[in-house]
This record gives C-alpha cells, structure tokens and sequence, in this order.
C-alpha cells in the first residue's frame, strides 16, 4: 500500500512539473511572439511621407503622388471627402473605332461617393435614377432594392496623424476595368471572327499618361493595352496589329457644383437630351422627373428684357482645325446668338482660339472644344456630345468633333 502511495506520489508530482513546464514555456512562447508582432508593426508602419519619398505630388481636388522610378500612383483622400458625392465622367482621348472608342467619345457621367469601412476605402457609384419625395414615408425606404455599387476597395496604408488624410495604393483601380467596363460584352449570338474584338487587359503594358489636376477637377489619363495573341479579325486599317491594342482613357473625378441652377423637367411634347428620373412614391401614370440637359445662362440685369450673361458659353476653336475653316467655324457656332437673344440673353455664346503653344490639351473637360481628326475610317461627319451633373441636368462641359474626310469627299465626290 506504502508502494502505491509512492508511485502516485511520484506520478503527482511529475505531471504537476510537467504542466507547470508547459504553461511556463506557453507564456514564454505568447510573450515572445505579442512582442515579435508588436515589433514587427512598429517597424512596417510607415507614414504618409515616408512612403510618398520617391514620388511626384500633384496636388487639386484629390491629391496624387506618382513614384519617380517605377509610375505607380498613390492617392490621398481627406477625411472631409468621405461620404460625399462628387461626378466621374469617363471620356476617351484615343480609341479603336471599331470597338467604339474613338477621340472625343463621351461615355459616362455617374455620381460616386468614397466610403470608409474599417482599414478600407471604397468606390462606391450612385444610382440616381430614382426620386423619392422626402415628405412621403416610403422616403425611409429609398435604398430598398436600389443597388449601389461598390467599384473598387482599398486598403489604407497610412493616416496622417493631424489631419486624418488616408493613403491608398491605386494602381489596381486605374490600371484596370474597375471604375468604368471597357471591353465590351461578348454577343452570345454573334460567330466568332465576325467583328473585331479586344483581347485580355494586360495591367503591366497598362500606363498613366498624365495626372492634370485642379482646385475643382482631377484626371487621370490612362493607357489601356490588350492583348490578343491570335486574332480571328485583324480590324480595319487604323490597327496596326491586333495581337496588342490600346485605348486612352480619361478619369475626371468633379466637385458637384454650389450654385442657384434650377433643374428644369423635360415637357413630352418637346425633344431634348435628358436624364431620366422616375418618383417612386407618386401615384401618376407618368411618374416622370426627367431632367432636360441644359447650360447654367443666368441674367448679370434679371429686370431687362435682353441682358449679357454672368459667365457666356465659350467655345475654343481646337489649333488643329484648318486654317481655310476657322472663319466658317467661328460664324457657324456664333450664329446661336440668335436663338439665346430670343431667350433674353445677349452674346451668351463667344468664340476664342486656341493658340498653337497653348498650355492646355483640348481634353482638358474646362474647357468646350471645337475639335478637328482626320481618321483613316473615321466614324462620323461631326459629333457634339456633352456631359452633365446627373443630379441637376446641367450641362457641364461639351466639345465638337469634326472630320477632315467629310468635307473632302463632299469636294470630291
């Protein structure tokens, strides 16, 4: 019996050491390893300068800073930008026109808003399709079934202690088809070889062109490279392989402007370019609230019959434009004035040119435009499209294309 009581004492004691052992080197081990974690992000943490060293900044309504070595981009976004709505407007400076990108294509203009969700910022597009009376119940309900669509996340890789800016890598939105789809969709229907196609975004031929940045705009200026290493249509002459084609792209990201435009409602009876709003909480068969797209004209003297405006409607006559056809132009385009005196309004309508060693590229969205190309297949006569505020219907910006090869084969033929 004494034998036994020895044996579980012994037996006691050695679990009791070993336990005790392990505990200890657990402990250790956690130790070891929270202060290991703790000092490995102390030193991976970086600050905004620290890790902009290399880089170029350019500074306006966003902040970009470009690496000097490598290209890629890093944006700051203020804490006062977050939850805000501003415009992104999508404009093509060079294209494929037999994919439907060409220059001086207009594409889209949408409302987005940057939201923070814990270490991550996100690209989030607006629908704004849909009205909601803010006085009706069903307002409570305005998100229901609408769905907002979230473009693109980021992780933030540093705060600025004092002000609360946030730092994000971007490359992996503009360097691809995040913000805007420009592949068009495959038709299902369609037999293989029939039409030119674009082959796979290769993100590493991808560039940034420029980075033009202002107190109330920044673009981002892209190169978009696909790849196709078997083409079944080799496209039409303006390609000159189609194994590897690009596209130039412009992001313009716009402060939604403060002003007194009032929007004005389409009336059926009358054609205008629009945007379309239905009231989801009115009980009309026509439940409509599109917005006629329209320019922001307003009286210097509202009390005269006929007045000069506040800010005229200025078109630039584009340095490519033939000599031969700038009087033309000019005339052409100043001829409106006679339609805006019948409005009330006196000279809204002025005509510059732009000289030869401006400063500014016609793509420049500040500026309305007058533009000349001349395309091997060009893709129209003329084309005049303009962008708007979707929330307003106020037109925002606008330039003309024209081609050279129309005028000539009406010469010619």
């Amino acid at each position: 019996m004494s034998l036994l009581k020895h044996i579980i004492k012994r037996l006691f004691f050695t679990v009791y050491y070993l336990v005790t052992f392990i505990l200890i080197s657990l402990s250790a081990q956690e130790t070891d390893d929270s202060t290991a974690v703790k000092s490995d992000s102390t030193d991976t943490k970086k600050t905004i300068s620290e890790l902009t060293r290399s880089s170029r900044k350019v500074e306006g309504l966003f902040t970009f800073f470009q690496d000097t070595v490598n290209g890629s981009v890093q944006m700051l976004i203020d804490k006062n930008q977050l939850n805000k709505e501003y415009i992104h407007f999508v404009h093509t400076l060079d294209g494929v026109v037999d994919v439907g990108y060409f220059r001086g294509a207009y594409k889209t203009s949408k409302i987005f808003e940057i939201r923070k969700y814990f270490n991550r910022l996100e690209f989030v597009s607006i629908n704004t399709a849909y009205y909601f009376d803010p006085d009706n119940p069903l307002s409570r309900a305005e998100t229901a079934n609408i769905n907002a669509a979230v473009l693109a996340a980021m992780e933030i890789t540093a705060i600025d202690e004092k002000t609360g800016a946030m730092l994000l890598k971007v490359d992996d939105v503009f360097l691809s088809e995040n913000l805007y789809q420009i592949k068009p969709a495959p038709n299902p229907n369609a037999k293989p070889g029939t039409r030119f196609t674009l082959g796979s975004l290769n993100k590493k031929k991808c560039q940034y062109i420029a980075l033009n940045n202002y107190p109330l705009n920044s673009d981002v200026v892209i190169k978009y490279v696909y790849d196709n290493p078997i083409p079944t249509n080799r496209g039409g002459p303006g390609i000159t392989d189609p194994r590897a084609v690009h596209i130039v792209i412009q992001h313009s990201f716009i402060a939604v402007p403060k002003n007194n435009y009032n929007p004005r409602y389409d009336d059926p009876r009358v054609g205008y370019f629009m945007t379309q709003v239905t009231d989801l909480t009115s009980t009309s068969n026509t439940p409509y609230r599109d917005l006629i797209h329209r320019w922001n004209l307003i009286k210097k003297e509202p009390t005269t019959p006929i007045s000069e405006p506040v800010e005229p409607i200025v078109f630039w006559i584009e340095n490519t434009t033939p000599m031969e056809f700038r009087p033309a132009v000019k005339e052409g385009v100043l001829r409106w004035n006679r339609a805006y005196r019948a409005a009330g309004f006196k000279n809204a309508i002025q005509v510059k040119t732009q000289p030869d060693d401006a400063e500014w590229d016609a793509g420049d969205i500040r500026y309305n435009v007058l533009r000349w190309t001349s395309s091997p297949r060009p893709p129209f006569g003329g084309y005049g499209p303009s962008f708007v505020n979707p929330r307003s219907g106020q037109i925002l910006g606008a330039d003309i294309m024209l081609e050279f090869v129309y005028f000539t084969n009406r010469v010619k033929y």
